[in-house]
């Protein structure tokens, strides 16, 4: 990548690092002398710095400069955070780690994708335009709704969609164009792209929260519009649109139906359109069946709505997600099987859950003959066990079918248990699990009665949200180990 400014690399690194820091001070002078709200002076800086991002990847000729001034940044913000110092950047009317992730999403960007320069700039670009946009506009609207922890409104977030849309319709033709790529976009095709990516970007800051926007919004856009572009290329945007479409309406009877909150279904939607884009409907199909299968064992056991929400998505299909986005940038095996090894997990773990629920017997903790009450954390049954072990092997047979690869069956099966013994494992020794103070009953979670609950045992890290991604994490692990014994 060729540089438009013939300067020493690390003068020029040099030279920005001190702008930054200018425009940090002036921003806390305008907020001192001025009295300018703290929010209006973090806008500023958050744009500025934004634009100064922007040009990098045509300022320098590699990601080093980058990966430098980000990973210093995020060292810098991290203590002015916890310092309470520069109040211009980070005075919020809401506890906000903002500060700390914007440069975090910059180095995942220069580290792994400094060599798309294109959808690296439109994607700190909607970062830091739409973003603010939306937040202007949503301030002056009073109704608002809450799709995870912090509030949204109708009128924001169509300020996001449409000035993001802008942003890649427009940014798309001008970057092509100076960049003097021969590779040509269909008005159609940029049309659907700026939708595509517009709608993905909305959805990822509609669900954020604590500033977690300045991560989700650059990643997630990116790699939306690197998956419309693959599909462009590869003509499949047809299959694309289809799925994009049936997830639309997936998720949205899930959430209706309760078996999703409006998290949970954006959640679903963001990863479902991540691992399609990876490898289309083969990757999908174990997801999708891993969804259905879940909820529909989930609606005959449970007399009580229970609705997952983003971070139970995430607990289960974030690992299998982060192995799809590698997919889509590098085609290896071991993603495959990292990624099938963790669905098969989250798959026997949630079977064996739902199928003990029918035991007529008392669970026992793993590991041991005592008997406790259904539902205990670490608690196995006869049944139960045969469920796991079902669950597992449907993802084994599923993917030996759909991808036909050597050896892949027992790996996968043997994956799935492994997670599903790991998450009783950890359920019963490290699981942290309390006593509400109001009623006296035992919870797994840290609030009962609508009170905080007093944590008995376990560790306060350790919930079931982290059990089941480490679950999911024990799956991959050993089911790439016991590929590549096979493979041999």
């Amino acid at each position: 990548m060729n540089s438009i400014i013939s300067v020493d690399q690390w003068t020029l690194f040099g030279l920005i690092f001190v702008t930054i820091f200018v425009v940090l001070g002036l921003a806390e002078f305008i907020r001192n002398y001025f009295n300018k709200p703290p929010e209006s002076t973090r806008k500023f800086v958050h744009i500025f710095i934004g634009l100064i991002i922007c040009f990098c990847p045509l300022l320098f000729k590699a990601k080093y400069q980058l990966i430098t001034l980000s990973s210093l940044f995020i060292a810098i913000n991290t203590y002015l955070l916890l310092s309470k110092k520069f109040k211009s950047m980070n005075a919020t009317s809401r506890k906000s780690y903002g500060t700390i992730y914007f440069p975090f999403s910059v180095l995942i960007l220069s580290i792994f994708w400094w060599d798309k320069p294109i959808s690296f700039i439109l994607s700190i670009l909607v970062l830091t335009l739409s973003d603010p946009i939306a937040a202007i506009f949503g301030s002056q609207q009073s109704y608002k709704f809450t799709p995870w922890i912090d509030k949204k409104s109708i009128r924001g977030s169509s300020a996001m969609f449409g000035s993001s849309f802008l942003i890649v319709l427009l940014g798309t033709d001008l970057l092509l164009k100076f960049y003097g790529s021969n590779f040509s976009i269909p008005i159609p095709t940029l049309l659907g792209l700026g939708i595509f990516t517009a709608l993905s970007a909305t959805l990822a800051e509609s669900v954020s929260c604590k500033g977690s926007d300045n991560l989700s919004i650059p990643i997630i856009t990116f790699i939306s519009y690197e998956i419309y572009l693959i599909n462009f290329s590869h003509g499949t945007l047809i299959d694309l649109h289809l799925w994009t479409a049936l997830s639309i309406i997936i998720f949205s009877y899930s959430y209706k139906k309760e078996s999703l909150s409006i998290s949970g279904a954006i959640g679903g939607y963001i990863l479902g359109i991540i691992i399609f884009g990876s490898g289309g409907w083969n990757w999908i199909i174990p997801l999708i069946l891993f969804f259905i299968s879940s909820s529909i064992l989930s609606h005959f056991n449970r007399k009580e709505k229970s609705q997952r929400n983003l971070l139970q998505i995430l607990s289960n299909g974030g690992l299998a997600t982060i192995f799809a986005i590698e997919n889509i940038f590098i085609k290896s095996s071991f993603s495959l099987i990292f990624y099938l090894s963790a669905i098969a997990a989250a798959t026997a773990d949630t079977w064996g859950t739902e199928v003990g629920f029918h035991s007529k017997s008392k669970p026992k903790l793993i590991f041991s003959k005592k008997l406790v009450p259904k539902g205990t954390s670490g608690s196995i049954t006869l049944l139960g066990t045969i469920g796991s072990i079902i669950g597992a092997i449907l993802i084994a047979v599923l993917g030996q079918i759909i991808f036909s690869h050597k050896n892949i069956f027992l790996p996968i099966a043997i994956a799935g248990i492994s997670g599903s013994v790991f998450d009783s494992f950890l359920g019963r020794f490290f699981q942290a699990k309390y006593l509400c103070k109001e009623c006296g009953e035992h919870s797994e979670d840290n609030n009962h009665c609508d009170l905080p609950a007093l944590r008995i045992s376990g560790l306060k890290i350790i919930d079931n949200n982290m059990v089941n991604f480490l679950n999911t994490l024990c799956g991959g692990i050993m089911g790439y180990f016991f590929w590549t014994i096979v493979s041999q």
